[in-house]
């Protein structure tokens, strides 16, 4: 990847343009190579933090030895 990157732009960060009542947006972000990324993802699940299927596929970053997923829920707000 070449010029300026902009992780908000990405089209896996997900568009916040009809938010909910009651409800908020909360992204998580990891980055690191291919398999510090997966294995960060499978502890959260164990840890009961995200599904494993709540995370975006990998993603390529303009380091190409670094990777991104981002998981993306919406939390009742009180």
């Amino acid at each position: 990847m070449t010029g300026d990157f902009n992780l908000f732009d990405h089209p896996a960060f997900g568009d916040d343009s009809h938010p909910n009542p009651g409800r908020e947006l909360v992204r998580i972000i990891i980055f690191g190579s291919k398999d510090a990324v997966r294995a960060t993802i499978h502890d959260a699940h164990l840890r009961n933090f995200r599904r494993v299927d709540s995370w975006s596929p990998l993603l390529p970053t303009p380091d190409p030895a670094v990777f991104m997923s981002i998981s993306t829920e919406y939390r009742v707000m009180q």
